[in-house]
Parts: C-alpha cells; structure tokens; sequence
C-alpha cells in the first residue's frame, strides 16, 4: 500500500515540477510585437527563441529603399533592460543573425529599423550566417513573391556558447526556420547546428527536414501555419 502511495507521489511530484518549470521559463519569455514582425525574447538568455513574421512582396518589393542607410543594430525599446547587447556582440567571434532580414523590411522605414533590434537577432557562426542563413532570407524571398505569401518562423534551441562582457548572451545549440505557404498548405522546414567548424561545400538542401523534427526539436507544434507552445500566446500574427 505504502509503495502505491509513494509511486503516485512521486508522479505527482514531477508533474508539479514540470509545471513550475514550464511556468518559470514562459515568465523569463516576453512577447514583443514590433511592425513587421513579433519576437518572443527570453530576458535571462537574451536572444529570441522565436520570431513570427507574414511576408508579402509590398514590403520589400518597392522602387526606393526607404530605410535609412548606416543604420546598426540597436536595444528594442518595449524591453531596453534585456536587449542593450550592442557591446556584447562586439569582438565575438558569432555574427548578429537577424532571423527576419532587414532587406524584408526596405519598403517601410520604421520596420526597417526596428528589423535591427536585438529583439531579432542571434549569435551565430559568420560562415553559417553568410553562406546559408542568408540563402534562406533569399528563398523566402522567392516564395513570398511567387506566392503572394508566406508566414515565417524562426528559433533558437538550448545552450552552446556565451558571448558578452558578462557571459549572458546565450549561443544557441540550435537554430531553426520554417516557411509556411498558406495557399499551398506546405511547410519548408530547415535546422541547423548553430556550432562551428562550417563545411564549405554545405548546401541549404542538406539542412532541410519534415515539420515533426522541427516539432520535437523546439517543443512546438503546428496546425495550419499557426504556431503553439506553452509561452506561445495565441493572436492572429502570433
């Protein structure tokens, strides 16, 4: 009788802690709504774990670039204790990834500055950042403009490295982007292990999985090009 109890108790336990875990690191995460795209940034990691963007030809498709030249990167003003990060980037051997591209963002010149905020960026390798990274800025791009649409997301998962004068920037272990089109139904889903050394001869192809990796990688799921998790909350842009 006495072992039943315990083996209850024990399972109570854990479901407990799970809970205050779960609860613990959705008040760490703050939801960010800027213009063009909403960041749900971890205040003790200092990066995104996920940024939720629409993307549509009108917002980069434009005959001038109205965003401002020399702008750099800058501290996101809803959160400015969490992302005044410009000096623990600086001399690191990461890049600042932007996961929405500020060349997403040309055709209005709010969006394209707040495309800089720390809100929307992660450290990551330089050759992974420039050589593949990017190419998925490009092929986002390319299907925003074929499809009139796509919506967007991108994350970041565990612990590799830290950067910044104190050692509180995490770098992630992973890093991760799914392309939902919604006239097709279709998810492009892409992972990457955000650790060097880079392979030159790496191809974007060789990163691409199926929705239920990027779901079991990020705790995630997906139901009809909308996103749920437990810091998740739900709003039509997510």
């Amino acid at each position: 009788m006495q072992k039943g109890i315990f083996k209850i108790t024990s399972k109570l336990a854990l479901m407990l802690l799970f809970a205050y875990c779960s609860t613990a690191y959705g008040q760490d995460i703050v939801k960010i709504r800027n213009q063009n795209f909403t960041s749900y940034f971890s205040k003790t990691q200092h990066i995104p774990v996920l940024v939720v963007y629409s993307l549509t030809p009108d917002m980069f498709n434009c005959n001038k670039l109205k965003g401002e030249h020399g702008i750099t990167l800058a501290t996101d003003p809803q959160i400015p204790d969490a992302s005044t990060l410009k000096d623990d980037y600086s001399n690191s051997l990461f890049d600042n990834a932007q996961m929405m591209a500020a060349d997403e963002n040309t055709c209005d010149k709010d969006a394209y500055v707040e495309s800089f905020y720390f809100t929307n960026v992660m450290p990551m390798p330089k050759n992974l950042f420039k050589e593949l990274w990017e190419k998925l800025h490009e092929k986002e791009v390319v299907k925003a403009k074929k499809f009139k649409k796509v919506k967007v997301f991108a994350g970041t998962v565990g612990r590799n490295w830290v950067i910044g004068k104190e050692n509180n920037v995490i770098v992630p272990e992973w890093c991760w982007k799914v392309i939902y089109i919604p006239s097709t139904d279709e998810y492009l889903c892409y992972e990457f292990h955000n650790i060097e050394p880079f392979n030159p001869k790496d191809k974007l192809a060789n990163h691409k999985v199926d929705i239920n990796t990027i779901e079991a990688l990020a705790g995630v799921h997906f139901v009809n090009g909308v996103i749920s998790a437990s810091y998740v909350t739900p709003t039509p842009n997510n």
